[in-house]
């Protein structure tokens, strides 16, 4: 009984204890605010207190301008959370309750630089208005963005503290921030605290006031956006907000610590530092403070690959990759560690970038050694599609402008007869030499291009004219004794004789209406044919072109007539030349890797046009010269050349044809308009080995 009795006053006693401690945690009380002009053009803002002025923490922004003031272990006793102030520079006051604490934001006007001071018993913050604040974290990017505050110049205690905090872009588009202490082995422990929080633990370590900001870093247009320093009993947290999908990976390295932040990489995503694709497949990996061989250990276990790493590479890192792929987890690790890889085959050589280039130095020097020294061994390679003159030439170097695979002392011969290549160099490189060799050797694609030329005409034309003849129904016939005399050719009627026209304004035969008119006098007849013929003509021309051809290898099938004509040469002999009008089309085609043709097109169209002079004929000509790119199998159009003729003639009889309103009757009217249009329609396809072509 008796031992119950106490456990029940000790449980009592307890309970007791645990009802005082809210009011142990809070030792002071918040009662007025009072805001008063200051000398200094600015304002007092004096803060009165039961039970003792507490702690005070400031944190300032600058946009909006804003200092929060964080009164620890203290209570707010203010009948109203928010004061509207509106004069000296100070807006308004908001007092906010919470966790032990209470916390006083004061919005301004504009940015102040405020003192602190406690004067019988009240805390107060004195703005100066006007004057310029300590830096804060609005940074202004630049060609090399760099934010950088210093603590230079401040006292120090025993503990270690920061020294510097500095913020800069990468080429990725990277946030890095980098903390430099003022000693080494400082204990940093990073992580993730949310899904848009990096949170940086330094135990033990203090802030100056001078760093101890909010850094907005929103225009440096990174995944980071701002860097909130916490001071809390001798501890610094800085507290990173962070946007959108990232990959986090920190690492520490003598006084400095750097904690970067990339874009989460997408799938084939190149990169724009380095132009890398990162597709490699993709994992999570977390880890806080681990040995960089470890984390290389477990991506080569992931991967399956053979990964060798230098005795150099030492150091621990801190990773917090979410679903990015490996390739990218390797490239954030060397980068973080200034170290570079090689792959050679299925095996990554790990090592700082120093030591990688003293190494491939060395293995040039020593494969310039084995150049030198190496025996020679001569290959006969026979060439089955190309020109082994032209592979020659290639192994040369050309004309000097290119490099040439054979080294200074290799050498090449041509067989035109076998169409073979006689290399002599070292072992290592024929191989070279016939490995190319392999390459370059295959059948060159083929091409068949078709053209439709279209010549297309229409033509109109109108003809109107009136004949004019005189002749007798009576002859002569001759008598016996060499007399002529008079007699009727048919006297049942009109007989006009063939050719009897005096005038001929006729139209030219055709098809069409005719009208005579006879007026007899006696034995006289005038005759009056009137002709009108009419027609509309339209024709069609087709030409049909079509060609095979290797790809890059220019081809050209023509067709046409050749004329002869008679000239003068430089002595005034006579001479016989040749001119030649031809439909003709010279193509160049190239094969592009996606299967679509590049041509270079020349297509000429010439005609002999009649002339009523000798000598040299004249030639109408229709020429398209032109380059396309053309899917296979696509047709083009090309052209469109459109000509027009209009031919108005008039032949007329003198004096008669000129009289007013009857001269109609006496002169020959023809009008004609023709159009002429040129098409050209050119479809290439792509022939596949072994095709025919019918």
């Amino acid at each position: 009984m008796a031992v119950t009795a106490w456990r029940i006053t000790l449980l009592m006693a307890m309970v007791a204890l645990l009802s005082l401690l809210p009011s142990l945690a809070v030792a002071s009380v918040l009662t007025d605010i009072d805001v008063q002009p200051a000398d200094n053009g600015g304002a007092n803002v004096d803060l009165s207190f039961s039970g003792g002025v507490p702690e005070l923490r400031s944190y300032r922004l600058e946009s909006p301008p804003r200092v929060t003031f964080d009164l620890a272990g203290t209570q707010s006793g203010l009948a109203t959370r928010r004061l509207s102030i509106n004069s000296h520079g100070v807006e308004q006051i908001t007092a906010l309750e919470g966790n032990g604490r209470t916390r006083l934001v004061v919005n301004l006007s504009e940015p102040q630089a405020f003192t602190t001071s406690v004067q019988e018993g009240r805390l107060r913050i004195t703005f100066a208005s006007g004057a310029t604040p300590a830096p804060t974290a609005s940074l202004n990017p630049s060609p090399t963005p760099s934010a950088s505050v210093s603590s230079a110049g401040l006292e120090t205690d025993e503990g270690p503290q920061i020294e510097n905090i500095d913020f800069r872009r990468g080429a990725d588009g990277a946030g890095r921030l980098l903390v430099t202490f003022d000693r080494e082995g400082v204990e940093a422990n990073v992580r993730e605290g949310g899904p848009d929080q990096v949170l940086v633990d330094l135990r033990d370590v203090a802030i100056p006031d001078s760093l101890n900001q909010v850094y907005d870093v929103t225009d440096f247009a990174t995944p980071i956006t701002r860097i909130t320093p916490r001071a809390n009993q001798g501890d610094t947290q800085l507290s990173i907000a962070t946007q959108g999908a990232y990959a986090m990976i920190s690492s520490q390295s003598g006084r400095t610590l750097t904690v970067e932040v990339q874009p989460a990489s997408q799938e084939s995503q190149p990169s724009q530092a380095t132009g890398e694709r990162f597709n490699g497949e993709r994992l999570s990996l977390n880890f806080q403070d681990i040995e960089v061989r470890s984390v290389l250990a477990t991506l080569a276990e992931f991967t399956g690959l053979n990964l060798v790493a230098s005795d150099s590479v030492t150091g621990r890192v801190t990773l917090n990759l979410n679903d990015v792929p490996w390739d990218q987890a390797l490239a954030l690790i060397l980068q973080s560690q200034g170290l570079s890889s090689r792959e050679q085959g299925n095996v990554i050589v790990v090592a700082p970038a120093s030591e990688l280039a003293d190494l491939e130095r060395q293995e040039l020097e020593a494969r310039n050694q084995r150049e030198t020294l190496s025996p020679l061994v001569t290959e006969f390679i026979e060439i089955k599609y190309a020109r082994a003159e032209d592979l020659a030439q290639l192994l040369r170097g050309g004309d000097g402008d290119g490099f040439g695979l054979l080294t200074e002392r290799g050498r090449v011969s041509i067989d035109n007869r076998t169409n073979t290549l006689l290399v002599q160099d070292t072992a290592d490189q024929v191989r070279d030499i016939t490995r190319t060799i392999d390459r370059l050797d295959v059948a060159v694609r083929q091409v068949q291009i078709e053209a439709r030329i279209v010549i297309a005409r229409d033509t109109a034309s109108r003809e109107l004219g009136i004949n004019w003849g005189m002749s007798s129904t009576r002859g002569f016939q001759e008598g016996e004794d060499g007399t002529y005399s008079r007699r009727d050719i048919n006297p049942d009627g009109i007989n006009r004789a063939q050719g009897g026209l005096t005038v001929d304004l006729g139209a030219s035969s055709g098809t069409g209406a005719g009208f005579s008119f006879g007026y007899l006098a006696g034995d006289i007849l005038l005759d009056l044919e009137l002709r009108a013929l009419e027609s509309e003509g339209k024709s069609q021309t087709i030409s049909q072109p079509r060609i095979i051809t290797a790809n890059q290898r220019t081809a050209r099938i023509s067709q046409g007539e050749e004329r002869a004509f008679q000239s003068v040469d430089g002595n005034d002999n006579p001479d016989t030349e040749f001119k030649e009008a031809e439909l003709s089309l010279e193509v160049t085609p190239q094969i592009t890797p996606d299967n679509r043709i590049i041509m270079d097109l020349v297509i000429k169209n010439d005609s002999f046009r009649e002339s009523e002079f000798d000598g040299e004929p004249p030639i109408d000509t229709n020429q398209i010269e032109t380059q396309v790119l053309v899917d296979n199998g696509q047709t083009v159009v090309l052209g469109g050349i459109l000509t027009t003729e209009e031919l108005r003639q008039i032949a007329k009889t003198p004096l008669l044809g000129d009289i007013p309103f009857l001269g109609r009757l006496f002169r020959y009217t023809e009008e004609s308009n023709e159009k002429v249009e040129l098409l050209v329609f050119i479809t290439p396809r792509l022939l596949d080995d072994g095709l025919t072509v019918r």
